[in-house]
């Protein structure tokens, strides 16, 4: 069986979307596809369920064509395992039976079923709840369960659409755990569909950005976190992003407006990231080796734990993350007027 699990070009129409979306995968792989709200995200997972119908393009998994110009098999003719935020389990059915449903709806007897089924339940740590029912379970349990489920009918390709977005931060927190370590045991394809950064992450190999019905940057994690090349995958991973023109001793002109200085120059247009760590506000305007430093107002404030981020305006748009003593020692509040400062060390410039 061919090493590559998935080969698709995803091209449609639905309502005021038009999608035209190129994914490929390893066998074994995590695609994570993150994108705002009516970008194309669902609509790439129900094509590739075989739920929406395509226009134009393919897709092709573990070498076998599922549809491509006038060739489609219909969903449940698809080796596809699918998870969902609401776990859906049959609440009269004990956990044991609605993994062997998965199974037993491809076709698999009822005793044979049962035995994949306990199998996979041990896989997720549930094999002492084989016969609880739903309400019997956790939500983190739940939602493993309908893992198993989906997992049970050796699918070819896995597809987690918001699997963790029901749960509460510390059920979260664990059954991300779980899922990792099950889907590092799963030889095919998953394409893991998420809002949460932490869980694309953490949990997929690859990255996938869908914004306005196309892909707008692709790269692992480490690749994304260092040089994002949207301002939504600049949010998604945190950072102030700035389209500039740069000169060959560092200075930077903001396609907004404004001036930035790197100590690494890269001639010509690039992508410019600073980090809100890297912020430093003041009452007055610095003295010292700062090279940045602008007059800003506070537009927001918002608590994160034991920090803050603070959006400022002035010369340019920043963000800033600060201690919550910070927070009361400079009263920082929404419409108050500071200094903010960068060093030309915390200015990281690229080619656009």
């Amino acid at each position: 069986m061919s090493d590559r699990g998935l080969d698709a070009r995803i091209g449609l129409s639905r309502g005021r979307l038009r999608l035209d979306v190129s994914l490929t995968a390893q066998r074994g792989e995590v695609l994570g596809i993150l994108g705002p709200n009516g970008g194309g995200k669902t609509s790439t997972v129900l094509a590739l369920a075989g739920v929406l119908p395509l226009a134009a393009g393919e897709v092709v998994v573990s070498g076998s064509t599922w549809e491509k110009a006038g060739t489609r098999r219909l969903p449940e003719q698809r080796r596809v395992g699918l998870m969902l935020a609401d776990a859906l389990l049959f609440p009269h059915l004990r956990a044991l039976d609605n993994v062997a449903y998965g199974p037993r709806s491809r076709g698999v007897p009822a005793k044979p079923a049962r035995v994949r089924a306990r199998a996979e339940l041990h896989r997720v740590g549930l094999a002492e709840h084989a016969d609880a029912r739903p309400a019997q379970l956790s939500s983190g349990q739940a939602a493993r369960v309908a893992l198993a489920r989906a997992l049970a009918t050796d699918p070819d390709l896995l597809l987690l659409d918001e699997p963790l977005s029901a749960l509460d931060p510390e059920t979260r927190a664990r059954t991300r755990t779980d899922l990792a370590r099950r889907l590092a045991d799963y030889d095919g394809v998953t394409v893991l569909v998420t809002h949460d950064p932490l869980d694309a992450l953490t949990l997929a190999d690859r990255l996938v950005f869908v914004e306005g019905g196309t892909v707008s940057q692709v790269g692992t994690p480490a690749e994304v976190l260092r040089e994002p090349r949207t301002p939504y995958v600049a949010t998604i991973v945190g950072l102030n992003l700035y389209a500039a023109q740069s000169d060959s001793r560092g200075s930077l002109t903001l396609a907004g407006g404004g001036l930035l200085v790197t100590a690494d120059p890269t001639p010509g247009e690039v992508w410019a990231t600073v980090s809100p760590h890297a912020v430093v506000l003041h009452h007055d305007r610095p003295e010292g080796s700062a090279r940045n430093a602008w007059p800003m107002r506070v537009s927001d404030v918002t608590l994160q734990g034991q920090s803050a981020r603070v959006s400022l305006t002035g010369p340019l748009e920043l963000i800033a993350e600060v201690t919550l003593a910070s927070v009361a020692a400079l009263d920082i509040r929404a419409g108050r007027e500071l200094w903010a400062s960068v060093k030309a060390t915390e200015v990281f410039a690229y080619p656009r």
